[in-house]
């Protein structure tokens, strides 16, 4: 999406009230400018204008992050594929405990995304502190070694306390 100059239309489809992150069918990351002011310091992302009907003035943002963490660790993540391969000719991962990647290609952005999830927003330690102090809603903070495992995933979805916009 670099240099993406033209405004994203997102329609309103559920829900009532608004948070900090607007979930929507593109897989697009939008985002309140709350989310904004705390991952300015960051700037490993880039943005673009979002229009959303159906939310009166609230202003979002897309954003698309630009740090980069490398490939995927299938190993190390106990990823299961699939035996046949998808449209791209890529085998599909079916399951897998925790999501890992070769570090020694990350550029150490505190925001970043990984070479096969490049959808998947992955934040370090210290900006997941900050947005909890800061009250960020409407998100849920899953530890990469719980990531697509679903028992662990509930477990700790059971241990902490969700916010009246926690849907995510």
């Amino acid at each position: 999406m670099r240099g993406f100059q033209n405004i994203v239309r997102i329609d309103i489809v559920e829900g009532k009230e608004s948070g900090d992150f607007l979930w929507n069918g593109f897989v697009l990351l939008v985002c309140s400018p709350k989310v904004l002011s705390i991952w300015e310091k960051y700037r490993a992302f880039e943005t673009y204008r979002i229009s959303v009907l159906g939310l009166g003035d609230i202003r979002y943002t897309g954003v698309v992050f630009t740090g980069r963490g490398g490939p995927f660790d299938p190993v190390r993540s106990k990823a299961v594929f699939s035996e046949e391969s998808d449209e791209s000719g890529r085998r599909v991962v079916l399951k897998q405990d925790g999501l890992y990647f070769d570090e020694s290609y990350w550029d150490r952005s505190d925001l970043f995304t990984i070479d096969d999830f490049p959808r998947l927003p992955i934040l370090t330690a210290r900006v997941v502190e900050e947005m909890k102090k800061t009250g960020v809603t409407n998100c849920r903070y899953t530890p990469l070694e719980d990531y697509g495992n679903l028992q662990k995933l509930i477990a700790s979805t059971q241990r902490e306390k969700p916010d009246e916009h926690s849907n995510s």
